[in-house]
């Protein structure tokens, strides 16, 4: 009987309720294992090691998994991320191995977009500030000055995919001129959303009143908001993040925030989850955060579990991933190298 081991701390809270993923996979005739039983398992790779010598697939989110794992894994078919972004994973690595990387791109690309959105609005709005003190009792409006329109301001989308789209076809309505700046994708979609196109993105962040970050975490992007490009936007500039958190150096944005280079931060994603209650972004009052809830509504739970699943159990009947990021693992001789490491 094949074995699936389930692992990470963000997956178990995630998903407390472990009976879909067991009734789902006794279809295949397999069973899973989930490390959070083994208290070891959850910072110390040896006992994940040991669980998953031998397992058929290994589902996470947001547990590494890096090259020494993935060597380890003798007969894995397939390494599943139960989220959108799959940057815990090695995929180099599991390229290498011939083992194939899945991911969950489009559970919650509506979801996101629409909080995407809301924090941009709350904090330009200065929501998170006017509540407060309007329970308090002041019902003067000065010290939230000053409040400007969207209309005719520039909304700046970094990474143009699924959710990034979505975004756009939001905004468009409310008056806002979308620009966008994704050095991979063709000319064709950003003429077909009506959205303006930059190629480089020291002339792209001068020009946007607002940027909402929808990009994958990569060496390329880690940390891709740093200083100077804080200091690249217009003071009154604000951002929202939804991706994730490390595409933001946190001390450069909160420095940022200090001394005025931008006027404000929506986060819905930090550096490190959860943070420390006095993180210094939870007590910033130019920043609004929220708990890493941009993925959820009860619509989009269900289609997180589903998905995965659906991909797992087509895996495990021999049948091609859906959603596979590294289509070359079942391609020519690193199809042979899967091969020989599943069926020896």
């Amino acid at each position: 009987m094949k074995r699936v081991v389930f692992a990470g701390d963000r997956l178990f809270r995630k998903f407390p309720n472990r009976e879909y993923f067991v009734n789902r996979l006794r279809e295949v005739d397999a069973v899973c294992e989930f490390a959070e039983d083994d208290p070891g398992s959850a910072s110390d790779d040896s006992a994940l090691h040991r669980r998953i010598a031998d397992a058929a697939a290994i589902v996470v989110i947001d547990r590494r998994v890096d090259r020494a794992l993935i060597e380890n894994m003798r007969h894995v078919e397939l390494i599943m991320t139960l989220s959108v972004g799959y940057d815990c994973v090695d995929v180099a690595a599991a390229t290498d191995f011939g083992v194939p990387v899945s991911n969950c791109p489009s559970y919650c690309v509506d979801e996101v977009a629409t909080h995407a959105l809301t924090l941009l609005h709350a904090i330009a709005r200065k929501i998170h500030e006017v509540v407060p003190a309007t329970k308090g009792g002041n019902w003067r409006i000065d010290y939230a000055k000053p409040i400007h329109s969207f209309l005719g301001a520039t909304l700046g989308i970094v990474g143009l995919g699924r959710i990034g789209r979505s975004l756009a076809r939001k905004a468009a309505p409310l008056g806002m001129r979308i620009a966008a700046y994704d050095p991979y994708l063709d000319d064709d979609i950003f003429e077909t959303l009506g959205v303006t196109r930059f190629a480089d993105l020291d002339d792209f962040l001068p020009v946007c009143d607002y940027i909402s970050i929808h990009a994958p975490l990569t060496g390329e992007t880690r940390h891709m908001f740093d200083a100077r490009a804080f200091e690249l936007m217009q003071p009154g500039a604000f951002v929202v993040n939804t991706a994730r958190g490390a595409i933001i150096n946190g001390d450069d944005l909160l420095a940022a925030l200090g001394h005025g280079a931008i006027a404000g931060a929506g986060l819905d994603v930090l550096e490190s989850e959860p943070p420390e209650p006095d993180h210094p972004l939870l007590h910033e009052p130019r920043a609004l955060v929220t708990p890493h809830m941009a993925w959820y509504s009860e619509e989009s739970y269900r289609k997180n579990q589903e998905l995965g699943m659906h991909e797992l159990t087509r895996v495990l009947r021999g049948r091609r991933p859906t959603y596979i990021v590294n289509p070359q693992v079942l391609q020519g001789t690193a199809a042979e190298t899967r091969k020989r490491r599943v069926y020896g």
